[in-house]
Order: structure tokens, then C-alpha cells, then sequence
């Protein structure tokens, strides 16, 4: 009851110092506000600076160290196809077929041929095979003789064993002979002074032109 009293009597004087203390307290506060906005408008980011960019020559892409700046290359103008009419026309050679090759037939011997080529050995037999091939067939003379020995030395003949063959060439003989000493490396060639056939056989290689029979 005294307070309410007190309050009621109160001067004005009283009551205009404690409002001046209210409105200083609020202009301290606002002081503190603009301060701090102040602050932190001051810690805005600045953008960067443009910096003038040097490109390559060539137009290639270009990464900065200072700011990682990707430089697009350079613009090149557009290559333009060639039309193919402008193209010359392509050389094409023409092809050539292999020469035909006549077909080979089987060589036919007599009965009597046959049975002189029965006893040889296969190297002999594939020798004279490829002999005719090339010239046709040829007239067997001899070929396989038990117990043969070469006139004048006595040593065992390639008759005796089943690896040499005499046989008649007629008109084609020196052709003959010069394809044997041309492609024959894996036996011998021999030909006779006095008689017209001609000797092959398979073994040590030799070549004897117009040699005596010794008969």
C-alpha cells in the first residue's frame, strides 16, 4: 500500500530521468546491430577479376594452374567432303587367268615295259615317273638284272639292286639329258658312245656323257 502511494506521488521529474534511461538503453542495442551487420557485410566474397586468357596455337584446350580455366580451342573451318565426281577414276587391273595346263594321263607302258618296272625300288620308280611326266613315255630297255657289276671295275651295279633303268628317249634324248643334269641331284646320268639309251639310276650323284659300255 505504501509503494502504490510512493509511485502515486512520484514527481515528474522522476518519471522523465527513467525514460531517457529506457530510450538510451535501445539506442545502445541498435548500435550493436548495425555494427554486427556491418561486420558481416564486410565478409562478403568478392567475385575474381576477369583475366585476359592466352590461347594456343592450334586450338588446343588449355587448363590454367593459377585458376583451373578451361580454354575451348580455337574454331577450325569445316573440311568439305569431295564429291566423288571429282574423284579419278580407279585404275583397275585387269585380271588374268593362270594358263590352262593340259591334263596329264596316266603313261601307259606294254606288257613287257610293266613287267621290267615291277622289280624296281620306289625311288626308282617316282625318277622315272617325273620323266615322263615332262616327256611322255619312254621304251624301257633294263632295269633290274641279279648279280649286275659295271664292265671294267666289277663293282656291284644299281641294276643288281633295283635302282637304275635304262631306257630309249628316241629324238628326245638330248632334251632328256639336259633336264636329268639340270633336275635330277639324287643319282646318276649316263649316256653310252656306242649305244642310244640312256642310264639312270638313284644314289650317289654323277654325271657321265658318252661314256664306252665296255662291252
Amino acid at each position: 500500500m505504501a509503494a502504490a502511494l510512493a509511485a502515486i506521488c512520484l514527481s515528474p521529474p522522476a518519471r522523465a530521468a527513467g525514460a531517457v534511461q529506457d530510450r538510451s538503453s535501445a539506442d545502445a542495442s541498435r548500435a550493436d546491430w548495425l555494427a554486427q551487420a556491418t561486420d558481416a557485410r564486410s565478409e562478403m566474397i568478392v567475385p575474381p577479376v576477369p583475366r585476359l586468357i592466352h590461347r594456343w596455337n592450334g586450338g588446343v584446350p588449355r587448363v590454367h594452374a593459377a585458376d583451373n580455366v578451361i580454354i575451348p580451342p580455337v574454331p577450325q573451318p569445316a573440311v568439305r567432303p569431295l564429291r566423288l565426281a571429282s574423284l579419278p577414276d580407279p585404275q583397275v587391273m585387269p585380271a588374268t587367268p593362270p594358263a590352262p595346263r593340259p591334263a596329264t594321263r596316266p603313261v601307259r607302258h606294254d606288257k613287257a615295259s610293266e613287267d621290267l618296272l615291277a622289280c624296281l625300288k620306289p625311288a626308282a620308280r617316282q625318277l622315272l615317273q617325273r620323266i615322263e611326266r615332262e616327256f611322255g613315255a619312254m621304251k624301257i630297255v633294263s632295269t633290274c638284272r641279279p648279280g649286275a657289276r659295271i664292265a671294267g671295275s666289277g663293282r656291284i651295279s644299281k641294276h643288281a639292286t633295283g635302282e637304275a633303268i635304262d631306257f630309249d628317249a628316241g629324238s628326245r634324248k638330248n632334251e632328256v639329258v639336259r633336264w636329268l643334269i639340270a633336275n635330277h641331284k639324287t643319282g646318276g646320268v649316263m649316256t653310252y658312245s656306242d649305244m642310244s639309251h640312256v642310264h639312270v639310276d638313284v644314289g650317289h650323284h654323277f654325271v657321265a656323257l658318252n661314256a664306252p659300255s665296255g662291252r
